[in-house]
C-alpha cells in the first residue's frame, strides 16, 4: 500500500513538473509557442553560454532558439532534437555546438542531466533513450515510465523539489531566458596555460544520427566550436564548421577556460551574426549541405 502511495506521489510530481518550463525538455514543450525557427542552437554549456539568439536575431531579423543544455553530450542533444520535432516543432538550420572532446567519444553513456527528460518519458524517444543507453542492471530511468517512484526517489534533489516550484512557480526556468540562453559573469576567469591545439575527430556515432536527422528532414546543420582559452581546435575543411576556437585572445572574456563570460558572449554572437550576414543568410539557409 505504501508503495502505491509513494508512487502516486511520484507521479504526480512528474507530471506537476512536465506541466512546467523549469528544464529545458518541458520549456521546449510548454514555453515554446512558434512552431518553426530560422535556427536553433543545440549543444551543452557552451551551446548555451556562447550564442545568444536575442542578439542574433537583433542583427540578422531572424528568429532562433537555443535549446542548449548544460552537462550534456551528443547523445542527449540527440535525444532533444528528436523531443523537438516530436513536439511538432521545425527548423531551418541547425547549430550544432560541438566540443573536440564529446566528438571523440566513441562509446556513449547518459548524460549527468538527462534525468531532466523524465517528465516525458512517454515519449517514445525518451523512452527508447533511456532504454538504450542506461547499463546497469536497475534501469532507473527506464523502469519510471512505469514506476515513477524509482526516478523520482534516485533523483530527489533534482526532480521532487522543483516540481514543488514548478506549482508555485510554473512559469520559473531553471537559468535561462524566455529564448534559451544563459550567460556567466565577469567573474571568475581562466587558469593559465601554454597556447596548444587540438584535432576535431567525427568519432561520436550520435553525431552521425543527428547528421543524418538533418538530411531526412531537410535541416541545414552547420557545426561551431566556441571559443576556448589558449586552444585553437583544427578542424577538417570537409566539414561545414564556423570554427571560434581561437576567436577570443583576452582572459577578461573568459568565465573559465572553455566558457566565455557575457562580454565575451557579446562578441561571440556579433561574429556568428556577421558570418550568416556575409555568407548571404537566406542562400545559404537555401543551400544543400552534404
Amino acid at each position: 500500500m505504501s508503495f502505491l502511495v509513494l508512487n502516486s506521489i511520484a507521479f504526480l510530481s512528474l507530471f506537476l513538473l512536465g506541466k512546467s518550463n523549469f528544464y529545458k525538455p518541458q520549456f521546449v514543450k510548454n514555453g515554446v509557442v512558434e512552431k518553426e525557427f530560422d535556427y536553433v542552437i543545440l549543444g551543452s554549456s557552451t551551446g548555451l553560454t556562447t550564442l545568444d539568439t536575442k542578439l542574433i536575431d537583433s542583427i540578422t531579423g531572424k528568429n532562433g532558439l537555443n535549446i542548449s543544455m548544460d552537462d550534456s553530450g551528443l547523445s542527449s542533444q540527440y535525444l532533444m532534437l528528436l523531443l523537438f520535432y516530436a513536439l511538432q516543432k521545425k527548423i531551418k538550420c541547425l547549430v550544432l555546438a560541438i566540443t573536440p572532446w564529446d566528438m571523440a567519444v566513441t562509446h556513449p553513456v547518459l548524460n549527468d542531466n538527462d534525468y531532466r527528460f523524465l517528465p516525458n518519458v512517454n515519449e517514445k524517444c525518451v523512452y527508447d533513450y533511456y532504454k538504450n543507453l542506461e547499463q546497469s542492471n536497475f534501469k532507473v530511468l527506464t523502469f519510471s515510465k512505469y514506476f515513477p517512484i524509482f526516478g523520482v526517489c534516485y533523483y530527489n534533489t533534482e526532480l521532487f523539489y522543483p516540481s514543488i516550484v514548478a506549482v508555485l512557480q510554473p512559469k520559473k526556468r531553471n537559468q535561462f531566458d524566455d529564448k534559451g540562453n544563459f550567460s556567466y559573469p565577469v567573474t571568475g576567469g581562466p587558469e593559465e596555460t601554454g597556447y596548444k591545439t587540438t584535432n576535431l575527430e567525427l568519432k561520436n556515432p550520435y553525431f552521425r544520427k543527428i547528421k543524418q536527422f538533418c538530411l531526412d528532414h531537410d535541416i541545414k546543420l552547420l557545426l561551431y566550436q566556441s571559443p576556448m582559452y589558449k586552444t585553437k581546435v583544427v578542424t577538417n575543411d570537409d566539414q561545414n564548421i564556423l570554427n571560434h576556437s581561437d576567436l577570443l585572445k583576452d582572459s577578461t572574456l573568459f568565465y573559465d577556460n572553455i566558457h566565455v563570460n557575457s562580454k565575451g558572449r557579446r562578441i561571440c554572437s556579433e561574429q556568428f551574426a556577421d558570418y550568416l550576414l556575409i555568407k548571404n543568410y537566406n542562400k545559404y539557409l537555401s543551400k544543400q549541405h552534404g
